[in-house]
């Protein structure tokens, strides 16, 4: 399965990010994703955006099969937050009738993002996942 690519210009704009929330910074909704890469087994990091609905954590990729997409399908175990408190969850993909409902609220929430609105104007596959706590 080939992993999608992000647009040169996002792939360049979320360096920052990536170094502020390493340090620690608030970004809002922004956080941090550590996966372990499917091949490498290396630690992988990718900015993320935490959506809270319907009183849980979920995570979606408006790329679709993005690297960290393909890292979680591969092992489902992950950590995410922020500078040095990174917390262990669990993420596990929905593909039943929740998926919908989080995507509308995702479109919703982040709807003032340019590359959010030109992800879901492109296509309409993008892998939701469910982020509960790692016990």
């Amino acid at each position: 399965m080939a992993s999608a690519e992000l647009p040169p210009r996002l792939a360049r704009m979320s360096r920052g990010p990536l170094r502020l929330l390493g340090w620690g910074v608030p970004m809002g909704p922004l956080r941090l994703l550590r996966t372990r890469g499917r091949r490498s087994g290396l630690p992988r990091t990718a900015p993320v955006a935490l959506l809270k609905y319907d009183g849980r954590e979920w995570l979606v990729s408006p790329f679709g099969d993005t690297h960290w997409v393909g890292n979680v399908r591969a092992d489902g175990r992950a950590a995410l937050g922020r500078g040095r408190r990174l917390r262990p969850v669990r993420l596990t993909e929905v593909d039943d009738d929740r998926k919908p409902r989080v995507l509308r609220a995702y479109r919703h929430k982040f709807r003032i993002v340019p590359f959010v609105r030109d992800a879901f104007d492109a296509g309409d596959h993008h892998p939701v996942f469910l982020v509960e706590q790692e016990t």
